[in-house]
């Protein structure tokens, strides 16, 4: 019990930091390496948008998570036109390659995984129509970044997200 509660007082330091045996390095040596058996299938990305509306430009946090086959600046370079990016232009904050899997499942993880946190805002095309995006989710960064190991090492499934308090919280911890 002592160590789950230390365990989730890290994660609520958005500093904090997983600290490994020295023997235990050589295991996540190889972890991270691209060899030239694998095979990129996609990426998935986080953006911030650069709207000037103010209900979209004053929400602190604010990011879309997608995922992309095609190199990501050529995925949002239209982006000021596209309902899916809030009709304007974005930042690439940071992106993830993804090798040898269902990319675009993973970003429904993700998506899943954060859909309390969902901006809920209506955006109108060029022509006038109406588009709800369903991508962009209020989180912050470094939230999103360990959620983003917590699907790749397998741990995600004991952890939910609450975005009343913009962290992720173990499963033992009550929830609403």
């Amino acid at each position: 019990m002592f160590l789950r509660s230390l365990a989730a007082a890290f994660w609520k330091d958005k500093n904090g930091r997983q600290v490994v045996d020295a023997d235990q390095v050589e295991m996540f040596d190889n972890a991270s390496k691209v060899t030239g058996e694998d095979k990129i299938t996609g990426h998935i990305y986080v953006l911030r948008s650069l709207s000037q509306r103010p209900e979209i430009k004053d929400i602190e946090n604010l990011y879309k998570i997608g995922f992309s086959r095609q190199p990501v600046k050529e995925r949002i370079k239209n982006a000021a036109s596209d309902p899916t990016y809030l009709m304007a232009d974005v930042k690439l904050v940071t992106q993830y390659d993804t090798y040898n899997m269902n990319t675009q499942k993973f970003e429904s993880l993700l998506h899943k995984f954060f859909s309390k946190s969902c901006l809920n805002v209506d955006v109108f095309d060029n022509d006038g129509n109406r588009h709800t995006p369903r991508e962009w989710f209020i989180v912050p960064l470094h939230v999103i970044e360990n959620v983003v190991t917590l699907l790749i090492n397998g741990e995600i499934v004991n952890y939910y997200y609450d975005p009343e308090v913009q962290e992720i919280l173990p499963m033992n911890i009550a929830q609403d």
